[in-house]
């Protein structure tokens, strides 16, 4: 198996992620879609010896424990693209997902975003989050967020991520990105770092803990313009999700903090277009006065009903699939899909409000 040749094929033929397993051919996500590739079954010594050449540290000896506990780093071809890569153990056998990463950031007009994420980014204070599933394209609508920053503020932006899969370049701003494991032990290490470097921005790639949610909480309280990402399904199940990390006899100010800091909860799923390419659509809830009221009073079940006017630009997931149909982008079949209310979007779809 020619590794190396078939990652530059499978980038040129658009592809989003490339699976590797022992005992089977690759296998190519293009378009959102699983697709097979005519190839010889990689055999486990091919791929553990591969996986050693693109990760320092890995040997054969020591593959097989660390595969057995999960492994996550980078890889970057250069002139090609970067990877997101994950080792992880198949019937005791080495396996890998590549997630390709181009080497170029896209500005928010090339991801078709909706215009409200621009009045968000450039705000430049609060807390921001993008939430979404696994492979929903959060990663990359928070870089071309950066980017938008970068290019317009001279500022100093500070990124914690694991790992690090768009390297920003320095434009107006000056950009510090920290890759857990390699410069920082931790994201709650590296956003206590953060702090100590006279920042205006930072991102924190994921909040996965009680503390790092906390320090992410004090850095939007102090002043500082705060991304991170949540796995969650929409702006409500997003602030129940991240008050639930926070001990109890902690809420009290947590609640508060997120009250009066919440810039924005940005939630995505990828639809299908029509032409076969992907866009995300959006449920956008702002921070503000009727917000703040919702979450200091636990109503957050009301907050779905004030995202639907649509006032500040917010938009439910539903609202924003009815006009990506209206628009000719995406089929009412993939609306139907994604929706949260079916039956809704069904009748939104036949012009019925």
């Amino acid at each position: 198996m020619k590794f190396d040749s078939f990652i530059r094929f499978a980038v040129e033929q658009g592809a989003s992620d490339i699976h590797f397993q022992s005992g089977a051919a690759p296998l190519l996500r293009i378009g959102g879609l699983i697709r097979t590739v005519e190839s010889p079954p990689v055999t486990g010594e091919e791929l553990g010896a591969f996986i050693a050449t693109i990760r320092p540290g890995v040997t054969a000896e020591t593959l097989g424990e660390m595969m057995y506990q999960g492994l996550d780093f980078s890889h970057s071809v250069p002139e090609l693209c970067r990877f997101r890569c994950n080792v992880y153990s198949h019937l005791g056998t080495p396996a890998m997902v590549m997630r390709v990463v181009r080497l170029q950031v896209r500005t928010m007009d090339e991801l078709q975003l909706p215009a409200v994420l621009r009045d968000i980014t450039l705000s430049l204070r609060g807390l921001t989050l993008v939430t979404g599933t696994t492979g929903s394209g959060k990663t990359t609508t928070l870089a071309s967020m950066v980017d938008l920053i970068n290019n317009a503020f001279r500022c100093k932006i500070i990124t914690i991520e694991d790992p690090i899969e768009y390297i920003h370049t320095n434009q107006k701003a000056m950009i510090s990105q920290l890759e857990v494991g390699r410069d920082t032990p931790s994201f709650e290490q590296g956003l206590r770092q953060a702090l100590r470097q006279d920042p205006d921005v930072i991102l924190v790639g994921e909040v996965r803990d009680s503390e790092t949610m906390r320090m992410a909480l004090r850095a939007a309280d102090t002043g500082h313009q705060v991304f991170t990402t949540v796995h969650s399904s929409n702006a409500s199940q997003t602030i129940e999700r991240i008050l639930a990390m926070v001990p109890p006899e902690e809420r009290a100010i947590a609640t508060s903090q997120l009250a009066s800091q919440l810039q924005a909860v940005i939630s995505q799923r990828l639809a299908m277009t029509k032409d076969g390419g992907r866009r995300p659509a959006m449920e956008i809830l702002r921070g503000g006065p009727v917000t703040s009221k919702y979450i200091q009073e636990n109503r957050l079940g009301d907050l779905s009903d004030f995202i639907a006017t649509r006032e500040l630009g917010m938009q439910r997931f539903d609202q924003h699939l009815i006009d990506l149909y209206n628009q000719q982008v995406i089929t009412g079949t993939e609306a139907m899909r994604l929706a949260t209310n079916p039956e809704a979007v069904a009748l939104g779809l036949r012009g019925i409000h």
